[in-house]
């Protein structure tokens, strides 16, 4: 076991490259389009980990670990941003190496999606768009349980996806993909500048969810802005930080567990997202994997937690 000491320069030597903050002016508001959207939380997973898991910091503080999924009710259907476990979640970690289980915990912690749409009221097969920030295996495990959705992926993020065929290649498990293999479709990020990203790409073309390019992570990495009622903007983004506190410092992940593809790329990304957070308080950043910035939104399964502020108009 390695001494605490040790661990610290280890952590301090592989902290990554540096964290480029964009100029604040970059980050100003957007001309407001469309109306807000209803929005809740399916958590399918909450655990608490020491923060030193989830940043390159030397700290036992808890992360409130997190993996959801998030439910958009739009007038043009059923969305859902990352379907995360699905109903094989458990043969899927018992595929994988011991390692990797023992990193993701077991499987009796993990709620299958359909699972919780149900004790939501909500019917899997009314869902009819599926988006995904990224291909990694916990956020596209239940794309084969809503047989009804069109999948939008980033360009990049699916030619990338392709060329890995092996089980957990890379973070992906190929046959989540294959399960919606005749239902897949890409996007470019075609459409203008806004709030800090260089482009972007309107899903409906009304503004209320918006998808924009965060490149390191994954090569497509996507974080989606969507319009809440309350005239706020939630920002859905994905695994560039898995925590709140990687934002807010901002710090890489912890080195010796992070699987970032392009960890400069990773490190813009960070810098925009920290000054997002810094300078607009209507927009509300949300790491894919801390549960504490998840439930800032109400929960689809039951009452919100408390404390928590409804998105709906």
């Amino acid at each position: 076991m390695l001494r605490p000491a040790v661990f610290v320069l280890l952590l301090s030597a592989c902290a990554g490259p540096p964290i480029r903050l964009p100029d604040p002016s970059l980050v100003k508001a957007s001309k407001p389009t469309g109306r807000g959207v209803e929005v809740c939380v399916l958590m399918q997973e909450r655990t608490v980990r020491s923060r030193v898991e989830g940043v390159a910091e030397w700290s036992f503080e808890p992360w409130h670990y997190g993996i959801a999924s998030i439910v958009v009710k739009h007038p043009a259907g059923l969305v859902i941003i990352d379907p995360a476990f699905g109903k094989n979640v458990a043969t899927d970690l018992a595929k994988g190496p011991k390692l990797f289980a023992l990193a993701m915990g077991p499987a009796r912690t993990k709620h299958p999606m359909v699972e919780l749409m149900g004790e939501a009221g909500l019917d899997p097969n009314d869902v009819t768009l599926a988006l995904a920030t990224h291909v990694h295996w916990d956020h596209v495990g239940a794309l084969g349980d809503i047989p009804n959705a069109r999948v939008l992926i980033a360009k990049p993020e699916l030619e990338w996806a392709r060329t890995l065929t092996r089980f957990l290649d890379e973070g992906v498990m190929p046959h989540h993909l294959a399960r919606a293999k005749e239902r897949l479709w890409t996007f470019d990020f075609k459409g203008p500048a806004r709030d800090g990203f260089p482009s972007s790409f309107d899903v409906f073309g009304d503004g209320a969810i918006v998808a924009v390019p965060m490149p390191g992570h994954t090569p497509g990495s996507t974080a989606f802005l969507v319009k809440l009622g309350d005239g706020r903007t939630a920002l859905f983004s994905g695994d560039t930080s898995w925590t709140m506190r990687g934002v807010e410092a901002p710090v890489h992940k912890n080195p010796l567990v992070r699987l970032d593809a392009d960890e400069e790329k990773t490190g813009d990304a960070l810098g925009l997202l920290h000054v997002l957070s810094r300078e607009r308080r209507d927009v509300l950043v949300i790491p894919a994997h801390d549960a504490a910035a998840l439930e800032q939104l109400p929960s689809c399964v039951g009452k919100p937690p408390p404390g928590t502020v409804s998105a709906a108009p």
